[in-house]
């Protein structure tokens, strides 16, 4: 595989290097969820080609889909497998219990601020963490699925580069606008707990020492700030159009009981569910400030 240019210049100055690494990515692309499916034997004890195949897909897509021939799972366990991906660094962020690991289930309606991850209600696009500041950047992401819904609680998954890509494609000056530093801005919130939350302002696309790319992204419409210039905007509504089209390049899957996600933080969101007779739906969630280890 053909490794991602070093550096944002790369991606803008290089064309050689960015072509190259534009067709080796969509050359990969996965198809469907199957084409990123991996067996393994459990949370606890993937063995190492088990490893190695997650990773070979974390490398030429972003994420993984596992599926557990033994059932046990706690919040201790997805702590363990994600450590067999140099993922240690958790993000404790409102929602988590001291282990750093939340529980996504349908929230006691006596609760002050019930979020919308915790109700049955659809999740629209987005990446994890975008209202956190830069130093708390969200890079990865584990979500194991407990208990499935009776019905509904479908993802749908898409590789932030592949959104890279279909956007450079249309107008490379659509990248140079997202990547500004003030694009998007999470206004100031008061919490539950009654502090606030500051403003966090910042782009779109972001890339690592190694050049690999960061996306942070929110669909909301409501409590997000868009610079109001032309180029964003229309960024911004191609970007729209290609999340909402049900031909697109996303993947749709839903997680069932023993399955779930590693990903570095690619864009997703859920349809509404409704729980089932046999218990409500519980998904881990564990969120992390390192990127994958592939090597």
């Amino acid at each position: 595989m053909v490794n991602s240019p070093g550096s944002k210049a790369g991606f803008l100055a290089d064309e050689k290097n960015y072509q190259d690494w534009r067709r080796s990515r969509l050359d990969s692309r996965p198809a469907s969820a199957q084409d990123i499916l991996v067996e393994i034997d459990g949370l606890l004890d993937p063995t190492p080609q088990q490893v190695k195949a997650i990773n070979s897909l974390i490398k030429t897509c972003n994420m993984a889909v596992y599926r557990c021939h033994d059932s046990f799972a706690d919040r201790s366990a997805v702590k363990v497998f994600s450590s067999h991906f140099g993922l240690t660094r958790l993000d404790h962020h409102l929602c988590t219990h001291a282990d750093g690991v939340s529980e996504l289930s349908v929230a006691n309606k006596g609760r002050k601020t019930i979020y919308v991850p915790y109700s049955n209600r659809s999740l629209s696009w987005h990446t994890d963490g975008y209202y956190n500041e830069k130093s708390q950047q969200v890079n990865a992401v584990v979500l194991h699925c407990v208990q499935a819904a009776g019905s509904g609680g479908e993802n749908a998954l898409l590789d932030p580069e592949i959104i890279y890509i279909l956007l450079r494609d249309a107008d490379p000056r659509y990248i140079g606008a997202l990547e500004h530093p003030h694009c998007m801005t999470i206004p100031a919130n008061r919490m539950a707990e009654g502090g606030i939350r500051p403003s966090v302002s910042g782009p779109v696309f972001s890339y690592d020492v190694d050049g690999n790319i960061h996306m942070r992204y929110s669909a909301r419409r409501k409590n997000i700030q868009w610079r109001e210039d032309t180029l964003t905007q229309e960024a911004l509504d191609l970007l729209s159009e290609i999340l909402g089209d049900p031909q697109g390049p996303a993947i749709r899957y839903c997680l069932q009981a023993g399955e779930g996600l590693i990903s570095n933080n690619v864009l997703h969101n859920r349809t509404a569910f409704t729980d089932g007779p046999s218990g409500n739906r519980l998904l881990y969630r564990a969120r992390f400030f390192d990127r994958i280890k592939t090597s």
